[in-house]
């Protein structure tokens, strides 16, 4: 970092830390480009406290690292949770309309639904972009015609609710998901826990493979 160790043009204004010398101060000169010649000084040091007091030490970056860690692993629980209840009500739906009428409301609904989210629905359904000129909406709707009434009713709910299962609201009264949960009865607490019971189960799973495949590799 090259330093300005000129005064400010007025007393009282504070040094900036460019204008401040520290025991790293070196003397340099200027090899290359429109200064070549000229000495100048400059801190070497990226760790300078002096020059680099704002920057975070290696501890607390590390610790921001791991905080960072944790939410995303509590987000990637939230979501998952979400998408086991969004599960339990689609298993829990039943036909209450004639074929003709569900087919006419879900293709409604594919029509509007937003292309990223045509998309996510798709993938749940395994439906792959094919080279044809049909679109992801024209294959779903084509799949959509092959199920009986009760499947139907669950892909209504299920494009519905899907925008909902990614993104969880500041207020639960706002919650679509949670709500239509409670009608059908859906004990959210009881998954939850199971859930946060499986996650922690797969990484301790995790954890031996590595320290295994550790023990191996130094065997």
């Amino acid at each position: 970092m090259e330093l300005d160790i000129r005064k400010p043009a007025n007393g009282k204004v504070k040094p900036s830390p460019y204008q401040k010398i520290c025991e790293k101060t070196l003397d340099a000169i200027v090899v290359d480009g429109g200064r070549r010649g000229q000495t100048l000084k400059i801190c070497a040091d990226p760790a300078c406290r002096v020059h680099h007091a704002n920057q975070p030490s290696p501890e607390q970056v590390e610790r921001e690292r791991k905080e960072e860690r944790k939410r995303i692993k509590r987000n990637k629980l939230v979501i998952t949770v979400r998408h086991r209840i969004l599960a339990a009500i689609l298993e829990r739906i039943s036909a209450p309309s004639k074929k003709a009428d569900l087919l006419v409301v879900a293709e409604a609904l594919i029509d509007y639904l937003p292309h990223n989210q045509a998309l996510l629905l798709a993938k749940r359904h395994r439906i792959e972009p094919n080279s044809e000129s049909d679109s992801v909406q024209e294959q779903m709707m084509k799949q959509a015609s092959r199920w009986d009434e009760a499947a139907l009713c669950r892909f209504i709910l299920e494009a519905s609710l899907l925008h909902s299962a990614y993104h969880r609201p500041q207020n639960s009264k706002d919650d679509a998901l949670l709500a239509t949960a409670t009608r059908y009865r859906v004990d959210v607490a009881k998954l939850q826990k199971k859930m946060t019971a499986e996650l922690v189960a797969k990484q301790k799973k995790k954890r031996k493979r590595e320290e295994k495949s550790k023990v191996d590799t130094t065997a």
